[in-house]
This record gives C-alpha cells, sequence and structure tokens, in this order.
C-alpha cells in the first residue's frame, strides 16, 4: 500500500509534539525517508501547525466555519468530480485549507490594527514657550507660540505632518521618503533639511526659511525649489510670491555667527540688526578681527559691550551717533 496511505495524520501530529513512543517514532522518519513527496507532506503539515499555534490568541474567528464555507466552494467548483482524490488526501488536504482561510482572516485582522494603531496625534504650543516634538521618524519640530500640529503616529511611505503656525523643522532624511509639510494653502516637500515654516490660518502670508539642504514650496500656480539662506513669502490673497537672500541662522534664531571676521563687517551687519548708525574714530580700527556670536534678542548696548570687551575697544554715544574707538 502506499506509504502516503498508511501514514495517518495523527501519527504525523503526535511525532511533530513529542507524545510517540521510540518505535513509532522510528517508524515515522522511515515514512519520511521514503520519498521526496512524503518529506514535503510532512514540512508542510509542521509549517502549518506552527502558523495555527501563533493565531490562536486571534479571537472570534471559528476555524469550522471557515473549514465548511470552504467545503462548499469546493464542492461548487469541482463538481464533486474530485471526490476520490479528496478523499485519499482528504483530511490533510481540507485541515491545510481551513487553517489557510483561517491566516487569511487573520491577515485581514492585522492589516486592519496596522491601520487602526496609525491614530492622530495633535501637538499645540501656547503663546508663552515652545514645544519640541519628536515625530515617529526622529525629525524634531520646534513648534512656536499659539501653533499647532498633528501627524500620524505612524508614517507611511510620505511623511505627512499638518501645520497650522511657526515651526522650525530638522527633518531626517530617509531614503525614498519625502516629508511633506501641510497647511490650507501651500505645502513644503522635503527629504531631509533644517527649515522654518510659517503658516498661520489667520494670516495671508506663508513664510519658510531654509538654513540647510533643499526644499519645494508649493502653492496654487507655484512650485519653487529654495535654497540655504534664502527665505520665500507667498500672499494667499495675491498668488504671489517672493524670494529673497537671507541669513538663515540670524533669520530663524535671532543669532548671527562671526569666525574672525573684520571689525568693519561685523559692524555693518550691527547696523542692520538693530537699524542703528555706528562709526569708528580710527580707520585702523575696522581691521581688528572678530569671533562670536550675535544675539539680536539682546539689547544693543549689551552686544556692543560684549564686542568692545572682546576686541579690545570701547564706545561712546553722542544722541543718536555711536562711535567706535581704542
Amino acid at each position: 500500500m502506499n506509504s502516503q496511505i498508511e501514514m495517518s495524520e495523527a501519527i504525523l501530529v503526535a511525532y511533530i509534539d513529542g507524545t510517540l513512543s521510540p518505535a513509532q517514532m522510528a517508524q515515522v522518519e522511515h515514512w519520511y525517508d521514503a520519498s521526496e513527496e512524503n518529506r514535503k507532506l510532512f514540512e508542510q503539515l509542521y509549517f502549518i501547525l506552527q502558523l495555527h499555534d501563533r493565531t490562536q490568541s486571534v479571537k472570534g474567528i471559528s476555524a469550522e466555519q471557515s473549514l465548511a464555507a470552504l467545503k462548499e466552494k469546493i464542492a461548487a467548483r469541482n463538481g464533486h468530480s474530485g471526490c476520490k482524490k479528496v478523499v485519499l488526501f482528504g483530511h490533510r488536504v481540507l485541515r491545510y485549507a481551513a487553517v489557510f482561510a483561517l491566516l487569511a482572516v487573520v491577515a485581514s485582522f492585522i492589516v486592519y490594527l496596522f491601520y487602526d494603531n496609525r491614530q492622530e496625534c495633535v501637538v499645540v504650543a501656547d503663546n508663552e514657550q515652545n514645544k519640541t516634538v519628536v515625530l515617529p521618524d526622529k525629525s524634531t519640530v520646534v513648534l512656536k507660540g499659539n501653533s499647532k500640529i498633528s501627524f500620524s503616529t505612524k508614517f507611511a511611505d510620505k511623511r505627512f505632518v499638518y501645520l497650522d503656525g511657526e515651526a522650525l523643522f530638522d527633518v531626517v532624511k530617509v531614503a525614498d521618503s519625502e516629508f511633506v509639510v501641510k497647511t490650507s494653502d501651500a505645502q513644503i516637500v522635503v527629504k531631509g533639511t533644517k527649515f522654518n515654516f510659517k503658516a498661520y490660518s489667520n494670516s495671508k502670508l506663508i513664510e519658510t526659511t531654509l538654513l540647510e539642504g533643499a526644499i519645494d514650496l508649493r502653492t496654487n500656480g507655484h512650485k519653487i525649489a529654495i535654497k540655504p539662506n534664502q527665505k520665500a513669502v507667498y500672499n494667499t490673497e495675491t498668488r504671489r510670491m517672493n524670494i529673497v537672500e537671507v541669513d538663515a541662522r540670524l533669520e530663524i534664531f535671532g543669532e548671527r555667527y562671526f569666525n574672525t571676521e573684520r571689525l568693519e563687517y561685523v559692524i555693518n551687519s550691527l547696523e542692520h540688526i538693530y537699524n542703528c548708525k555706528i562709526s569708528f574714530a580710527d580707520q585702523n580700527i575696522k581691521d581688528i578681527r572678530f569671533s562670536g556670536t550675535i544675539n539680536r534678542n539682546n539689547s544693543l548696548d549689551h552686544t556692543l559691550n560684549i564686542l568692545t570687551l572682546t576686541t579690545g575697544t570701547e564706545y561712546k554715544r553722542y544722541g543718536d551717533a555711536i562711535v567706535i574707538s581704542q
């Protein structure tokens, strides 16, 4: 008699469970070695039993109902013409079919759970302080006052966030995954960069300043590539776009860093930052070098005190005029 008929499925399951006697185990191993087909059938059964064990935690699924439904489909499709073949391996084939039907339901359930777990996260910063947000891809967002950002707790192929207000983004680069900041009237598309984006829903102006990397600003009728140290301003009423060159660090953080720069250049920058007029008592002072960071949030006098202390100079006020001397 064919070895496939002689070896019952119950014995094979018992062998997998380790409940056979040594003599019975030897019998199964002899059957296993008898043909390639036997080995394949045993491996399939082992795989399905493992699969079945791992799906027991899924509730509300009836294996019996799945099996009955599958029997009806097989009968309807084959017109009972394959009954002899089904009888020969009937119990095994239908057990496989039932488990695979169960697996299909489990797969749908897992997909549902994955989708359901993609909940929306909303972060709001009040008008008193900024909030730092770490996104699911490890990108960071510094949310400015009176701003709101929302995003999925699990990003898909594209990483979408929704902004109402102003925020500084430091985006992690992920291969083949765009990062998109959306507002009601515009969106920023990036792959990995650092930029500031301002788009309050109650304002007609949308502004973005790029510190590092590259971004695309997309609005109705516009798709503009922004470069580092550029600021784009879009008017949602006139639909006009304006691109200007800026010091991005000063624009975003209120800071400007100088690395052994001539004092003349530094003073010119201060005049721009503080909207004042500063002159030199001696032209040679212009060649003195300065290294340090100027923060526009500090007062002009505070900044001048640091500057003159560092460079060995001094300043005096004469009304609105300021003079640097040694």
